[in-house]
C-alpha cells in the first residue's frame, strides 16, 4: 500500500530547526535543511515528504515514519534502532553505514538507493520491496525477509546469515560472494543464473566443456 498524504503545508525546516523527542511532525512538506548527527527519541513523522533532506548520523531511536517520503535524502550512518516504517518510500536515497536493528518495515520501497554496508540486523519486514538498490556488504544477520522483493538490487557480499527468506524475490539481482547457506535460501525465488551460484554452494562444479576435455 503506498503512503497516504493530505495537502502538505510546505516547509523549509522543521518546527523548532530541531528533531525534538516524542515530537509528532504532521502533515510536512521539506525541502533541504539539515538536522545531520542530531539524537531524539521516540519522535513521529506522520504524512511527511521530505526532499534532499540531510538526516546523516542522526541518532533517533524507536523513530516512527508513517505515510512518508523521503527523496534524495542523505540518511549515510543514522542509528535508527527499533525504528517503525509504516508506508514509506525511500527514492534516491543515500543510506551508506546505516543502522536499523530490531526495525520494523511495512509496507516499504526503497528505490535507487545506495545503501553499502548498511546493517539491518534483526529487522522484520512485510511488503517490502528493494528495487535497484545497492546493498554491497549489507547485513540482514537474523532478519525476517519472508516475501521481501529485490528486484535488480546488488547484493554483493552481502550477509543474509541466519535469515528468514522464504517467499522472497531475488530474481534479477546480483548475488555474488553473497554469505548465505542453503538453510536460509530455502523457499526463496530465484532465476536460472543465480542457481548457479546456488549451486555453488553445495561444492558442485558445473562445467559445460565437452565429456573428457
Amino acid at each position: 500500500m503506498p503512503p497516504q498524504w493530505p495537502k502538505l503545508d510546505p516547509a523549509e525546516t522543521l518546527p523548532g530547526a530541531k528533531i525534538q523527542s516524542g515530537e509528532h511532525y504532521l502533515a510536512l512538506a521539506v525541502t533541504g535543511g539539515g538536522y545531520a548527527g542530531q539524537e531524539a527519541q521516540r519522535a513521529l513523522f506522520d504524512q511527511v515528504h521530505f526532499k534532499r533532506v540531510d538526516l546523516s548520523r542522526t541518532c533517533l531511536s524507536e523513530v516512527q515514519w508513517s505515510d512518508a517520503r523521503l527523496e534524495s535524502c542523505d540518511l549515510s550512518g543514522v542509528d535508527w534502532e527499533k525504528a517503525r516504517l509504516r508506508r514509506v518510500e525511500l527514492i534516491g536515497c543515500r543510506l551508506v553505514g546505516a543502522r536499523l536493528l530490531d526495525a520494523q518495515f511495512d509496507d516499504v520501497l526503497l528505490r535507487d538507493c545506495q545503501s553499502d554496508l548498511a546493517l539491518f540486523w534483526s529487522a522484520v519486514c512485510r511488503r517490502v520491496r528493494f528495487e535497484e538498490v545497492r546493498l554491497r556488504e549489507a547485513s540482514f544477520l537474523k532478519a525476517d525477509l519472508s516475501g521481501v522483493v529485490f528486484r535488480g538490487c546488488d547484493l554483493e557480499r552481502a550477509d543474509l546469515r541466519e535469515v528468514r527468506l522464504p517467499g522472497a524475490d531475488l530474481r534479477g539481482s546480483s548475488l555474488n560472494g553473497m554469505q548465505v547457506g542453503l538453510r536460509e535460501l530455502q523457499g526463496a525465488i530465484i532465476d536460472s543464473t543465480q542457481a548457479i551460484y546456488v549451486a555453488s554452494l553445495t561444492g558442485v562444479i558445473i562445467r559445460d566443456d565437452a565429456l573428457g576435455q
